[in-house]
C-alpha cells in the first residue's frame, strides 16, 4: 500500500506541474481504494494512470487535441506507457502471471484504445473518465486471463487503425465512431477471428454506403443522418455491443451458439440500417408499425414494403457471407434471415413506442433490437437444429 501511495503522490505531482486537473488525483484515489478493498491489481493502476498522465503531457507537445491525429497519437503512446509501467510493476512486485509481457501488452492495447475513445468524446470530466474507464476495461479483460502473441496483436491493431482512419476520412464515422470501431474490431478479431470481423466490416460498409444513398433527397426531406452520415460512438456501440459480447463469450467458452447469436445481431443491425436508409426513399408513403396509419418518411416506427425487403436482403447477405466463409452450414441461413427480420421490426416497434415517448434513444433502441435478433436466432437454432 505504501508503494501505491508513493506512486499516487508522484502522479499527482506530475499532474500539478503540468496543470492537469485535480480530477486525475481523485481518479487515482478511487483506484487506490479499489485496490485496497477489491484487490484491483496495482499494475493496472499504474498502467491506467500512465495512459492518461504521461500520455497527455507528451502528446500535447506533438499535436493538437480532438483530432484524428491526436487521438491516434494518444492511443499509441498509451500502449507504450501502459505496457512499460505495468510490466515494471509486475516485475518489481513479483506478480505471478503466465507470459506477463504478452498479457500486459494485450491489456495495454485495450486500455489505450478505451482511453483514446473516452478522451475523444467531448465532455468536461475526461480527467476522471479516461483513467477510470481504461482501468475498468483492463480489469475486465484481465479477469479472463486471456492473451494473444504480441506480434499478432500488433498486426490486428495496425489493421484496425488503418480501417478506422479510412472510415473517418471518407466520412463513414467521426473520431469517436472510428475509435469505437477500432475497439470492437480488435476485440472481435482476438476473441473470434478475422471472419467474425469480416461480418462486422461488411455491415459497416453497407451501412456507410446506404446512408449516403440518395443522401441529397433524404436531406431535402429533413431525414438524412447528420454530419454527412458520419456515425459516432453511440451508433457504433448501439449496433455492435451485443455482437461484441457474443464474440468475447464465443472465444472464452467456445460454444457455437454464440456465433449464431452474433450473426443474428449483425443481421439485425444490417437489416435495420438498410430498411431505414432504403425504405426512406420509397415512393410509397410508409405506415406506422403499431396501427398501419400512413406517416411521413423517417418517422420512428415507420415501415414500408421497400424497407422490409431491404431488411431481408441485408440479413441474407450476412447469412450468406458467414456460410461462404465456412462459419456455418446452409441450414442456418433461414435462421439468420428470420432473426434479422424480427430484430429489425423490433427496432421499429420500440421506435414507435418507447423512443417516441422519450424513454429510449435511437442507440438504445438499436441495442435492444440487436439483442432481440440474437435471441430469436439462438432460440430458433435450439428448436430447429
Amino acid at each position: 500500500m505504501l508503494i501505491v501511495l508513493a506512486v499516487t503522490i508522484i502522479f499527482a505531482f506530475i499532474a500539478q506541474k503540468n496543470r492537469i486537473s485535480a480530477h486525475i488525483c481523485f481518479a487515482v484515489l478511487i483506484l487506490v481504494v479499489l485496490s485496497w478493498l477489491l484487490n484491483f491489481p496495482i499494475y493496472l493502476l499504474g498502467a491506467s494512470v500512465a495512459i492518461f498522465t504521461f500520455n497527455r503531457v507528451t502528446r500535447d507537445l506533438i499535436t493538437q487535441r480532438k483530432t484524428i491525429q491526436g487521438s491516434v497519437t494518444f492511443l499509441l503512446l498509451g500502449v507504450i506507457f501502459a505496457f512499460f509501467i505495468g510490466s515494471w510493476i509486475i516485475s518489481f512486485m513479483n506478480v505471478f502471471i503466465s507470459s506477463p509481457y504478452q498479457f500486459m501488452f494485450f491489456l495495454a492495447v485495450i486500455g489505450a484504445i478505451t482511453g483514446a475513445l473516452l478522451e475523444s468524446i467531448p465532455h468536461s470530466n475526461e480527467d476522471i473518465t479516461v483513467p477510470l474507464g481504461s482501468a475498468m476495461a483492463m480489469w475486465l479483460f484481465a479477469g479472463f486471463g486471456y492473451w494473444v502473441p504480441s506480434s499478432y496483436l500488433i498486426l490486428v491493431l495496425a489493421l484496425m487503425l488503418s480501417i478506422g482512419y479510412i472510415s473517418y476520412k471518407v466520412n463513414i464515422a467521426d473520431i469517436t465512431g472510428a475509435l469505437g470501431g477500432v475497439l470492437l474490431g480488435v476485440l472481435i478479431i482476438i476473441f473470434g477471428d478475422i471472419r467474425w470481423f469480416t461480418i462486422l466490416f461488411v455491415f459497416l460498409v453497407l451501412g456507410g454506403a446506404f446512408t449516403k444513398y440518395k443522401y441529397g433527397y433524404k436531406q431535402s426531406l429533413g431525414i438524412a443522418e447528420p454530419e454527412g452520415g458520419a456515425r459516432g460512438y453511440r451508433n457504433v456501440f448501439g449496433n455492435g455491443l451485443v455482437a461484441l459480447i457474443l464474440a468475447v463469450a464465443g472465444g472464452v467458452f467456445g460454444n457455437p451458439v454464440f456465433l449464431i447469436g452474433y450473426l443474428g445481431a449483425i443481421a439485425t443491425a444490417t437489416g435495420d440500417t438498410l430498411a431505414s436508409e432504403i425504405g426512406e426513399t420509397s415512393k410509397v408513403q410508409p405506415v406506422e408499425i403499431m396501427n398501419f396509419k400512413k406517416v411521413p418518411a423517417g418517422t420512428n416506427g415507420a415501415i414500408s414494403v421497400l424497407g422490409e425487403m431491404a431488411s431481408i436482403v441485408g440479413s441474407a447477405v450476412i447469412g450468406i457471407l458467414a456460410i461462404s466463409m465456412g462459419m456455418a452450414g446452409l441450414h442456418v441461413l433461414p435462421i439468420i434471415i428470420f432473426g434479422g427480420f424480427i430484430g429489425t421490426n423490433m427496432d421499429s416497434l420500440l421506435g414507435a413506442t418507447l423512443e417516441n415517448r422519450g424513454y429510449l434513444t435511437n442507440s438504445t433502441v438499436n441495442l435492444f433490437a440487436t439483442a432481440a435478433g440474437a435471441l430469436v436466432s439462438v432460440g430458433l437454432y435450439y428448436i430447429l437444429v
